[in-house]
């Protein structure tokens, strides 16, 4: 693997998506300040932003840097140069999980800051939070890692679909368990074995996600 090619490829994608990128990610702070308004409507509004801001921002990445680069025919000329499959992956996953890892940790500091912050809003929605956050990660994880491997944009909008369908559904699923749901109004983040239980099975899920994508990918006998 060449690091210089490795850093170029990073380079050239960050120069053609970060200005799109960064304006997302700006809408996706704007709707975190909805928080702090007292109201039980600015509070569901605020949520629903920030679900779609988090969303829309992996979506972006995907389709921007991975699926259009082969629906535009791009890939065939990177592809072309002295580029091998072991440098375009790296370059693709490092570029992507850094740039959706960096939005996606302001926002949840960003989110878990104005929860201290505000009377209103009750520290026991902290570990339902960062729960619902990470599985919107992994989402981002899976979509990624389909789009890659597989090269297909039906199937990557497929994906993506699903996951979004699935993002609200977990939440109230997530929020019904007894070690969840009874300190949800409380004035102290409560970290039981539940809550716990569920950061550390989605952060074990992202690491083999992003294992077999690795592995998938390196594994291809045509890229293209």
């Amino acid at each position: 693997m060449k690091k210089s090619v490795v850093k170029a490829l990073i380079r050239k994608d960050w120069m053609l998506h970060h200005r799109t990128f960064v304006w997302f990610g700006l809408m996706g702070l704007l709707s975190v300040t909805v928080f702090s308004v007292e109201s039980i409507k600015a509070f569901y509004l605020a949520l629903s932003l920030l679900l779609t801001m988090v969303i829309l921002i992996g979506a972006l990445l995907v389709f921007s840097s991975v699926v259009n680069e082969r629906k535009e025919q791009t890939l065939p000329f990177v592809m072309s140069l002295p580029v091998t499959i072991r440098d375009y992956t790296v370059a693709k996953m490092v570029f992507n999980l850094g740039a959706y890892l960096t939005a996606w940790l302001i926002l949840m500091l960003s989110t878990l800051l104005v929860f201290y912050t505000y009377d209103h809003l009750t520290n026991g929605l902290i570990p339902i939070a960062v729960i619902v956050l990470l599985q919107l990660l992994l989402s981002f994880l899976l979509v990624f890692g389909v789009a890659l491997v597989s090269g297909s944009e039906k199937i990557t909008i497929i994906v993506i679909t699903l996951t979004n369908v699935s993002a609200s559904l977990f939440m109230f699923w997530a929020g019904s368990f007894d070690g969840i749901y009874p300190y949800l109004g409380g004035e102290v983040a409560v970290w039981n074995s539940t809550s716990l239980g569920f950061i550390l099975t989605e952060l074990l899920l992202a690491v083999l996600i992003v294992t077999v994508t690795f592995y998938l990918q390196l594994h291809k006998k045509d890229i293209l």
